[in-house]
């Protein structure tokens, strides 16, 4: 019995068997090893797969998905097989296709040849989203160059592979192609060990020569980036990827900014010029200021810097006209217009409705045809006609009666299913190929010979789609390429300068909030489980003078200021104590509430996954996890509430090691040190004015000074230190004054004046820098005073007025500190 036998009988026109169930000549190995494993040991192979992506922390993020956004990376152990001698057709097409579309860029931006001629209707080019005028008939004609090209192709009913779409303007996918020839290179000696596939080394080798040729025109060594719309997109783990692999700096729109008509990066030690950029971003959003003024994924002035000549851009903002399928019906008068040829790879037959003679076709076979809008920039229109009801149908003429030009009406084609291993079968699933091409300095377009298959998410599904489900294959070109030099080409090993000072703003000031959100998270959790245990245990004691309900209520008007979730328990009505401090942990909308901080960290930990290891990724999201499951029941215990915060507590604390591990200091370890220990002296300075600067009777001072030790987690460290019972003098000396305890506000503040000495200065000189010198401040004023002194008072007085007055004053030069420090490296403001 085989494997495959239920296979067949399910599956139609296929790529691994004919019409008459017989395996074709180039899948023969495939099926051969695949039978001699066995479903058990395709499993075993599926489960090896997933765990080495997973170790890779390959992901593919999804919008609105309940489980996160982070979705594992799937990859099927089954690849599409393709013959030699069919995939040089193939690469003649596709190279022939980005030639072809290539030229029309630098038509339609120019001379606009196709359009004065009648071959291309000028509603096609101008009634489309992507096309830009700001950027028409730039005076260097280099600009119009389409650098990078990815088509995807599906065989079609004659047999050969047909065009599907064009991608242009910012094409995905070439890492996670790269990722997937990594991973079945791990399996497939055991799986198939006799099948002889083409290595891609080459092609990326190529494509690094290009990047690096493209961006030193002005520059022996070029500063290249990638421009990602940040962590939030789809295939944000492609760009952290591609930007370590091919040597590029990754950034985003706030990393840069525009001068002197030249694109400027960010970084600690002041603007350094950009040469060359990668795209990922869409082109109407690269450029507030020309082109999308709400954009924030942008730089303004990007546009000019490219108009005069001054960065290099792959692909360049404008070229997402090519992926209009409006031009689809023209492509062959094109193809004869600029190249006297005819196309080599067939597309699906399409009609644009801005004709009459098409719109009636369309409208007269709307059952047997698929509707799109041209333009895949606005909100995705796509109607299967033989899926929709009398109503539907009649509801879809008078849209496109109410504006023909926008829509086009497409053949409705069965393409080649593949055999895909889901669970403990092989199913046919279809399948859509994205093949990569460049252009190389003879000017013509290198095809890779492999690519990214996605596959549909089941089996009676046409829709290919990532964000739907579905899962991916290697491509495999069967054949044996001769050895290329690049032995080491997946192993970099080019010097990266990666000093301090070349670190990019965003990172910089990522990490540094990195440090202050987690310490706030920290130390947020540790009060509230202080709290909640205090509230739990008023009536515990024998207390005629309620003192664990005053100290309760000192504690809680605490947590209000420490977290600053106002009015909180300054509210001069009832609050009721338990009700308030759930809110303080479970309110997202309460701005300092434990859920809003651990969302803010949420978002800095997006920012900064790259640099962090996957101990520290998987401690953080089984954290989100665990903390999302919580945040979602209604009806929970208190002693549930405190075995909550118990597991949040160690998670952080766990996730605050594997930074320190994760991180060196050149990386920016630094910045987020500073952040710690901003945020650590301000948090203390906040817990000692609300608990120790108030007069106190000796019985419930002696509560709050205990309770002041325990929720700072010190306890035991003043009792080692000191040996002898509490005392508020002592407890002031202790966290205020101790040089050796690393807990106290002087050893902190000493601390951080080190860092700061670390920071490489933009504007150095003898003198202290104005982040530096509030600092310095502080410690000065801490190195003048003693307890004793400060706690000399008039009996009349209800606070300790020097012990609060030294306090308020440091908190000022903290945030002096902070504001300086944001203006000099993340702001730029003197630049």
């Amino acid at each position: 019995m085989s494997i495959f036998d239920a296979y067949k009988l399910e599956s139609s026109f296929d790529e691994m068997f004919d019409k008459d169930t017989n395996v074709k000549e180039h899948w023969k190995d495939i099926l051969k090893d695949l039978e001699k494993a066995g479903i058990e040991k395709l499993e075993q192979k599926q489960i090896e797969i997933d765990w080495r992506l997973e170790d890779n922390g390959v992901t593919y993020n999804i919008y609105n998905d309940p489980n996160g956004t982070n979705r594992r990376w799937n990859l099927d152990p089954i690849p599409f097989v393709v013959t030699k001698e069919e995939w040089e057709e193939v690469s003649k097409g596709l190279a022939q296709r980005a030639k072809l579309l290539n030229l029309i860029f630098k038509d339609i931006y120019t001379e606009q040849r196709l359009i004065k001629e009648g071959i291309v209707p000028a509603e096609i080019i101008y009634g489309h989203k992507s096309f830009l005028p700001i950027v028409f008939n730039f005076e260097n004609e280099d600009y119009y160059s389409m650098k990078f090209y990815a088509t995807d192709i599906s065989r079609g009913p004659d047999g050969k592979f047909w065009v599907i779409n064009d991608r242009t303007q910012s094409p995905s996918g070439l890492g996670y192609a790269i990722e997937n020839r990594l991973t079945m290179n791990s399996i497939s000696n055991e799986l198939y060990p006799d099948v002889k596939t083409f290595k891609i080394s080459k092609f990326i080798e190529g494509f690094k020569e290009m990047l690096t040729s493209f961006a030193s025109k002005n520059n022996e060594n070029p500063l290249i980036t990638l421009l990602t719309p940040g962590p939030h997109n789809e295939t944000y783990f492609e760009h952290s990827y591609l930007s370590s692999f091919l040597n590029l700096t990754l950034v985003q729109g706030e990393d840069l900014l525009t001068k002197n008509n030249q694109l400027w990066l960010k970084t600690l030690s002041g603007l350094k010029k950009v040469d060359a950029m990668i795209r990922r971003v869409d082109s109407r959003y690269c450029d507030p200021l020309e082109l999308r003024t709400d954009s924030q994924l942008g730089v303004s002035g990007l546009v000019n810097v490219l108009r005069n000549d001054n960065l290099s851009m792959i692909n360049p903002i404008g070229v997402g006209i090519l992926e209009n399928i409006g031009l689809n019906p023209f492509m062959e008068n094109i193809a004869k217009f600029f190249l006297d040829e005819e196309l080599i790879l067939p597309q699906i037959a399409t009609w644009w409705c801005g004709q009459k003679k098409e719109l009636a076709f369309v409208l007269e076979n709307l059952t047997n045809l698929i509707v799109k809008r041209i333009d895949k920039s606005s909100r995705l229109e796509v109607f299967f006609g033989n899926q929709l009801n009398e109503e539907e149908l009649l509801k879809l003429k008078e849209k496109i009666l109410a504006n023909p030009n926008y829509y086009v009406g497409q053949e409705i084609i069965d393409f080649s299913t593949v055999p895909s291993f889901y669970k403990d079968k092989i199913e046919p699933r279809n399948a859509v190929i994205r093949a990569f091409s460049y252009l190389n300095e003879e000017e013509e377009y290198s095809v890779m010979p492999s690519g990214l298959v996605r596959v549909s998410s089941s089996k009676n599904s046409l829709v290919v789609s990532n964000q739907k489900g579905g899962t991916s294959k290697d491509l495999w070109i069967l054949g044996e390429n001769h050895a290329h030099a690049a032995v080491n080409l997946y192993r970099n090993k080019d010097f990266v300068d990666s000093r301090l000072e070349n670190i990019s703003t965003k990172r910089a000031e990522n990490l540094f909030w990195l440090g202050r959100y987690l310490t706030r998270a920290i130390s947020t959790t540790r009060m509230i489980r202080f709290n909640l245990k205090s509230l739990l245990n008023i009536n515990r004691y024998d207390d005629d003078n309620n003192i664990s309900k005053k100290t309760a209520n000192i504690l809680n008007v605490s947590l209000t200021h420490l977290t600053m979730t106002y009015p909180g328990f300054l509210n001069e009505e009832e609050v009721n104590p338990l009700k308030e401090v759930v809110a303080v942990i479970k309110d997202t909308n309460k701005v300092g509430s434990l859920s809003f901080t651990l969302s803010m960290l949420s978002n800095i930990n997006a920012n900064v996954k790259n640099l962090l290891t996957m101990e520290a990724w998987r401690i953080y999201e089984r954290m989100q996890k665990d903390w999302f499951n919580y945040n979602k029941r209604t009806v929970i215990s208190n002693r549930e509430h405190i075995n909550e915060l118990d597991n949040l507590l160690i998670y952080l604390m766990a996730y605050k090691e594997l930074i320190d591990e994760s991180i060196f200091k050149e990386q920016g370890l630094i910045l987020y040190d500073i952040g710690c220990k901003l945020e650590a002296s301000q948090l203390l300075i906040s817990k000692m004015r609300s608990l120790l600067t108030t007069k106190l009777d000796n019985i419930l001072e002696y509560d709050i000074l205990d309770s002041m030790l325990n929720s700072y987690e010190s306890y035991n460290s003043y009792r080692a230190h000191y040996k002898s019972s509490l005392d508020l003098e002592n407890i002031i000396e202790f966290l205020l004054f101790n040089t050796k305890y690393p807990k106290s506000l002087i050893y902190i503040i000493n601390e951080l004046l080190q860092n700061l000495k670390e920071l490489p200065y933009i504007n150095k000189d003898t003198h202290l820098s104005d982040f530096e010198a509030p600092i310095f401040k502080i410690y000065s004023m801490l190195k003048l005073s003693n307890a004793k002194s400060l706690l000399k008072t008039k009996d009349e007085d209800f606070i300790y007025k020097k012990f609060d007055n030294l306090l308020s004053k440091a908190s000022l030069h903290l945030a002096e500190s902070s504001e300086e420090l944001t203006k000099t490296y993340f702001s730029h403001y003197n630049e």
